[in-house]
């Protein structure tokens, strides 16, 4: 039904740019607005049915900020112009969603670790492993990614952690990882690794202050449920 609603075809009041302009974005559908961004459909396709088939085989919004060009690029009807839009609208709304973290931004709480990463993790279908390196002031130095994992484990080694700590002259660290099965409460292999890094933090005198386990917009502090062995410099 969709493939013969070409936007020539609609009524003005029916189009998406003209809803968009004398309604709202809000009254449109994600269907409709992602037709914006693409302009066009194909030869057999109109793209509002372009922008449902999209949505449909990557399971919504949320999935388009998860693909890659290549992802999309694969599906019928869409090329590297339409890629590359889409994927600046995702990276857009990404952006507006977080926060701008530059060096020297404080990090007090589990709060601000997640606004670090949130961006980065949003949506991730795997486990994908941070190590934040913090100065003197705990503001933040940088961010690095230690591992990337399967769809539920990550591996980590403290070494990896810590010759990365090092070479950042960190006095402590923040570490921080994604669980893609949408459940952010810890597993007991978390709390393992999570004690092994803390211990070796306190002997080398970079103690780790938090490890936060995040989905989405969800986290859970190890250090608020006191999950792992701090020195004063973790307190």
């Amino acid at each position: 039904m969709l493939s013969n609603l070409r936007i020539k075809d609609l009524n003005n009041n029916e189009k998406p740019r003209e809803r968009l302009i004398y309604k709202g974005s809000g009254a449109l559908a994600d269907c409709e607005l992602l037709a914006i961004v693409l302009r066009s459909g194909g030869k057999d396709s109109s793209v509002l049915l372009l922008a449902q088939q999209l949505l449909s085989r990557f399971g919504g919004l949320k999935g388009l900020i998860d693909t890659n060009i290549d992802q999309l690029t694969s599906f019928k009807n869409i090329g590297k112009t339409k890629a590359t839009c889409i994927k600046a609208c995702c990276e857009l709304a990404l952006r507006l969603s977080g926060v701008t973290v530059e060096h020297g931004y404080k990090i007090r709480t589990p709060e601000d670790i997640h606004k670090v990463l949130r961006k980065e993790l949003f949506e991730k279908t795997k486990e994908y492993f941070y190590l934040l390196s913090l100065d003197s002031r705990q503001c933040l130095i940088c961010t690095d990614l230690i591992s990337v994992g399967t769809v539920n484990e990550t591996l980590v080694h403290p070494r990896e952690i810590y010759k990365q700590a090092f070479a950042r002259n960190a006095v402590s660290i923040a570490i921080a990882h994604n669980h893609p099965s949408g459940n952010p409460e810890p597993s007991s292999e978390d709390l393992i690794i999570t004690e092994r890094i803390a211990k070796a933090g306190i002997s080398l005198g970079i103690p780790l202050v938090d490890h936060i386990v995040i989905y989405n917009d969800t986290f859970v502090s190890l250090k608020a449920l006191k999950l792992f062995s701090q020195s004063k410099g973790g307190e």
